[in-house]
């Protein structure tokens, strides 16, 4: 086994379950399974999670065709821009597309759901400080306005992004929410004239958690869904609310090579490290093209034979040095857990972003899509 993660179903679908729960049940939650559900495998997770919220979430409208493809029937939106040539295919595929375009792009998709004698499902986006995508609030009104006026287009949903809602004190999001609520307000005689009820959804993992005034009619559960904490600070303001996350994920290989340095002697690419003493050292088949932060150089650890063993020197592409000093058994073909659980020794994805200075977002969302993943239902 070079290397393989390992994703619990059960783990998927009890956070999922759990999230649920916490913002009034399924029909008020939305499960984001965008870049390959965060490295955990889009259709398997999306399988696992679909019956337990009220519509899954992807970025790009190719991830959204790859789950109907494998035979996932529950809403699907679609966040991110969709080409223009691909709007018959996203309204074959019933798929909901975001919408914050003033001008040709609505009377586009509006003719490509002619086309195939459907209204094309939208939800418009607002812009509310993030100052990426959306239509700016003071223009919300008159833009429904026009929607209203095309009759192959349903308005399903208005919502926005938070920008800095994994803070415990950020007036922003409070802000941010104002905005966004009297943008809705004004456009609701608009509305009222189609008889539309749009879902206004506005708050990710971290706002569900911390600004229970965001949550409105629907969540977008991304990070939270593979049992990651958005930040230190919403683990800490969770604490005592009895949520509990399990990480899905589990990373592991085994060692390919076991042996004995001397005192001094220099390990990996521009000798970074020198032995202190004399030390056992074990490969691991595994290296930055496999996901792992070449910022682990030197400072990350992985767990082998129930002990975290410190890398050492510099990670290779495909191969990365542990000292297996302290772990005295370990030998070709010892397993190597590089994130999840071994015997006493814990290694996380967090753990890994702190030594990397990112975020477990980033971690597990450039796993490789490559890499074996095996679906543990058990």
């Amino acid at each position: 086994m070079i290397g393989r993660l390992e994703i619990s179903l059960p783990a998927l679908r009890r956070n999922a379950t759990a999230l649920a729960a916490l913002v009034g049940g399924r029909n008020h939650a939305a499960f984001v399974v965008k870049a390959n559900a965060y490295g955990h495998g889009a259709v398997q997770t999306a399988l696992a999670v679909e019956a337990l919220g009220t519509k899954l979430c992807v970025y790009a409208f190719e991830e959204a065709l790859a789950l109907r493809e494998a035979g996932i029937s529950v809403p699907i939106l679609v966040l991110g821009p969709v080409p223009p040539d691909a709007l018959e295919a996203a309204i074959d595929a019933k798929l909901e597309l975001a919408l914050w375009d003033t001008k040709h792009f609505a009377h586009r998709l509006a003719a490509a759901a002619r086309k195939h004698a459907r209204r094309a499902r939208v939800h418009v986006k607002v812009n509310t400080g993030l100052n990426r995508l959306g239509i700016e609030p003071s223009d919300l009104a008159d833009t429904v306005e026009d929607y209203v006026r095309i009759a192959d287009i349903e308005i399903a949903g208005i919502f926005s992004h938070l920008a800095a809602a994994e803070e415990i004190d950020s007036p922003y999001t409070m802000f941010q929410l104002e905005q966004f609520d009297h943008a809705c307000a004004q456009a609701h005689a608009a509305l009222s004239t189609r008889h539309f009820t749009p879902v206004r959804h506005i708050a990710a993992s971290a706002a569900a958690m911390l600004w229970p005034a965001t949550r409105l009619d629907m969540t977008r559960f991304g990070i939270a869904l593979y049992g990651l904490w958005p930040s230190p600070q919403t683990r800490e303001g969770m604490a005592g609310h009895g949520l509990v996350l399990e990480p899905a994920l589990s990373y592991r290989s085994s060692l390919v090579v076991t042996r004995t340095i001397a005192a001094g002697a220099a390990v990996g690419y521009g000798n970074t490290f020198h032995a202190p003493r004399e030390m056992r050292i074990g490969i691991v088949p595994l290296g930055y093209a496999d996901g792992i932060p070449r910022a682990l150089s030197n400072r990350g650890a992985f767990a082998v034979d129930g002990v975290r063993c410190p890398i050492v020197g510099r990670i290779a592409m495909n191969m990365t040095f542990v000292d297996i000093t302290h772990a005295p058994r370990a030998h070709v073909e010892t397993p190597v857990t590089l994130i999840g659980t071994d015997g006493e020794a814990n290694v996380s994805a967090d753990d890994w972003a702190q030594w990397a200075e990112t975020i477990a977002y980033e971690i597990v969302a450039r796993l490789p899509s490559e890499l074996t993943r095996v679906y543990l239902t058990g």
